[in-house]
């Protein structure tokens, strides 16, 4: 990049960076902020700015040392400009109903309700499904409607961005081109394949196990990380993660394994952690759910492995979720 280059990149960003300013204060004072036309122009600059990839570039430039030290920069910041015009879309749209009043009130407690409709009623179809007779059957029904009134919900108060159903925005070099997602989407074969199963019990647990991927997503980490990494990254991180690991002790109730599931809760927050740390520093939750289905959906077909291999596949994911995280985290600060 030649010198006249980065001279048009400082111009911008000193530009932008008091447009942020402006906004930002608007935005928080301003009770007429959205019928204020010349602010409303300003935040759609920002917007095209952030969706453009320019700000990828920037961010870039700055990343490599070629922008003045003493250039102010906070509109380069992870999560400032982000959480500005994800706050700004979301009061633009607000709208009436218990759900949005919840979600506005308290973010937490939303994603709370929102994992115990889904762990109690994804128990509770399974168990049914079984007594009928028709494996899964109930539980890909429920997984069908509450998974159309999450996307119904984000679609109509404009919470794809807050949520992550949305393109992914980080450079695919700095996750590694996702390899290391892609060998742990494929962690529920490592032991071989086994296909007694009947077709159609397949089918729905193929289906129900695609839910899960995505409903699990955007509860634990769309939801429940996207609130609470407001108050603090680090923390919203280990507790986005392990929540996420320790959820998997209900299976204990469906007659799993004791030590089954212990060994689950451990490479399950490991898993965690590395999905959390994609959405964050990419901010979309597509890979993630892509993964997740994929991991969940394979399992269908996995051959069940004797101790030994359980033990090694186990502490492979957990050492290949930690370390692939981690990478993802440490890039983004460099």
């Amino acid at each position: 990049m030649n010198s006249e280059e980065i001279i048009f990149a400082v111009e911008r960003i000193e530009h932008l960076e008091k447009v942020f300013d402006e906004v930002k204060t608007a935005f928080e004072t301003d009770q007429d902020f959205f019928e204020n036309d010349a602010m409303q122009k300003k935040v759609s600059l920002l917007t095209q700015y952030m969706e453009s990839g320019q700000w990828l570039r920037d961010f870039e430039l700055d990343e490599k040392g070629k922008l003045p030290a003493d250039l102010k920069r906070g509109i380069l910041s992870e999560d400032g400009l982000y959480n500005l015009v994800c706050d700004i879309e979301q009061s633009k749209h607000k709208k009436s109903g218990s759900l949005i009043n919840l979600f506005d009130k308290n973010g937490i407690l939303f994603a709370i309700l929102w994992i115990v409709i889904y762990v109690v009623g994804f128990g509770t179809m399974d168990g049914i499904s079984e007594n009928i007779g028709i494996p899964k059957l109930l539980t890909v029904i429920f997984g069908a409607v509450i998974s159309a009134v999450i996307l119904v919900f984000t679609k109509k108060n404009d919470l794809s961005e807050r949520f992550g159903l949305c393109n992914f925005k980080g450079n695919p070099k700095d996750f590694l081109f996702f390899i290391p997602l892609a060998v742990i989407s494929t962690a529920s074969t490592w032991s071989g394949l086994s296909f007694g199963i009947a077709p159609l019990t397949a089918l729905l647990s193929i289906i129900a196990m695609c839910f899960v991927g995505f409903l699990e997503e955007i509860i634990f980490r769309g939801m429940l990380f996207g609130e609470m990494r407001k108050n603090g990254i680090k923390s919203a991180i280990i507790v986005s993660s392990l929540t996420f690991g320790v959820g998997h002790i209900v299976n204990l109730l469906m007659g799993a394994p004791v030590f089954e599931t212990l060994l689950q809760l451990v490479y399950a927050s490991a898993v965690g952690f590395c999905y959390t740390a994609i959405f964050h520093k990419g901010k979309s939750l597509w890979p993630c759910i892509i993964s997740h289905a994929a991991v969940n959906s394979l399992s269908v077909f996995g051959a069940e492995p004797n101790t030994a291999m359980l033990i090694a596949v186990s502490a492979i994911q957990t050492l290949l979720g930690i370390g692939y995280g981690a990478w993802i985290l440490k890039k983004g600060e460099q």
